[in-house]
């Protein structure tokens, strides 16, 4: 009993194989040809061929298996726009910024200690000084108040921006006078004993200026000093 294989690489019907395996030695052409050995019949794959896909997407829709954003909430409408306020209070607090830069420039003529006031915060303190304005106190209610926080013990001041921003920082209720000849002559505030020492200097000067006498002079140092050899007169 003998078994013979053939394999092929095209394929092969029954009487082609029948006919290869007669070519091959030691086989009787005669003899019949065994049930073993002629191929089955090929059993064809499931499916007809098909061409590969294409377009990359799937044919079912996916919309049940995949995740959704949620929904956007509806946008509220904008409020309306409150009523213009009165002509004459708008005015005012258009004006009280421009007011509070001006007097914050002139802060380092105010007191030799407010001479190195750093110009980042002018801003800072310009907001500060229009909030003393649009309370009701005036450019100098706000001076006299900065005055009196002063020390007046000779300490130096090294940080006249921040001690600005503390005495500043609290704004105190507008008094009100009693009477009208009280607001007509209103009371002098009483400086303190080293603004008392202070004199206003009578010489030409852009800003009030403010210096300690020795004796009777009205004029600070500076006006006294004599003028140098190359200034023309």
């Amino acid at each position: 009993w003998v078994t013979q294989q053939l394999v092929s690489n095209v394929p092969l019907n029954a009487a082609e194989a029948a006919k290869i395996l007669a070519r091959m030695p030691g086989h009787t052409p005669s003899a019949d040809v065994p049930p073993q050995v002629a191929p089955s019949p090929r059993i064809p794959t499931a499916g007809a061929p098909t061409p590969p896909p294409t377009d990359g997407h799937p044919r079912k829709d996916p919309g049940e298996n995949t995740s959704h954003h949620p929904a956007r909430p509806e946008r509220k409408p904008d409020p309306e726009p409150e009523p213009a306020l009165e002509t004459t209070g708008t005015t005012e607090k258009a004006e009280a910024p421009e007011a509070a830069r001006t007097l914050v420039a002139a802060l380092p003529h105010l007191s030799p200690d407010l001479r190195r006031i750093p110009r980042g915060m002018h801003d800072e303190l310009a907001r500060l000084v229009s909030h003393w304005l649009t309370a009701g106190h005036t450019p100098g209610s706000v001076r006299t108040h900065i005055l009196r926080g002063l020390p007046d013990d000779g300490t130096p001041v090294h940080r006249p921006g921040g001690l600005l921003r503390y005495l500043l920082r609290d704004i105190p209720p507008v008094p009100v006078p009693s009477s009208a000849s009280a607001a007509a002559h209103p009371a002098p505030a009483h400086p303190s004993s080293r603004l008392a020492a202070l004199r206003e200097c009578e010489g030409d000067h852009v800003q009030a200026t403010l210096f300690r006498p020795v004796g009777d002079e009205t004029l600070c140092r500076h006006c006294l000093a004599p003028p140098s050899s190359g200034a023309r007169v």
